[in-house]
């Protein structure tokens, strides 16, 4: 069995839903979390040279986006088949879409700028997102199970990082009913509840 090692800042952001990953996969790893000193002299020997960046034996993988399907794909977090597979990269492809307007809102300096996009975010863009998945949600099962198959997937636990990560940052709207539930039910996953009791906040 290979030894995992996942690098990052020690802050939830993108590496999060990888850990998250691992936790559901019951995949044991090491979770490195560097200080600001320290990631600067690690630095000139990370690819691409920024984190995360998950080391699988002696191999290092960077960019997060390769790193979550890796462990999707390796602990069967990904679908069972092509169809599946393709499900799980439309909601990713749906939440990218929403993250870069999270984005704008965590990198913009300007106080006004800020309070506009805080604005825009929570009365236009949060609804139309939740309304999104709400509808992806309802193509399988009624929406009474999980976005893909009759499993937790990479998208299940994407998506309830992003409401979780986002919540702390901005006042979310009221979940349409079907969304709601799958946050519960990914959110008291025995493993995730485990872990985000252990992670504490």
């Amino acid at each position: 069995m290979p030894a995992y090692k996942l690098m990052n800042f020690d802050t939830k952001g993108r590496a999060e839903v990888i850990r998250l990953a691992f936790v559901v996969a019951g995949q044991s790893f090491e979770d490195k979390r560097f200080p600001m000193e320290e990631w600067q002299t690690v630095k000139p020997t990370i690819p691409q040279k920024q984190l995360p960046c998950l080391q699988v034996d002696g191999r290092l993988i960077p960019q997060s986006g390769a790193i979550m399907r890796y462990v999707a794909r390796e602990f069967g977090l990904y679908g069972d088949n092509n169809d599946e597979n393709t499900r799980v990269d439309v909601i990713i492809g749906t939440a990218e879409d929403f993250l870069k307007n999270a984005f704008a809102l965590r990198y913009e300096k300007d106080e006004t700028k800020r309070a506009e996009l805080k604005k825009d975010l929570e009365e236009n863009k949060l609804p139309q997102f939740f309304s999104l998945l709400e509808d992806i949600l309802k193509e399988n099962n009624g929406g009474d199970g999980f976005f893909v198959g009759e499993k937790i997937s990479l998208a299940d636990i994407m998506i309830y990082d992003i409401t979780d990560q986002v919540g702390a940052a901005a006042k979310l709207p009221a979940f349409p009913p079907k969304l709601g539930g799958l946050i519960e039910r990914v959110k008291n996953h025995p493993k995730i509840k485990e872990y985000l009791a252990k992670r504490g906040d």
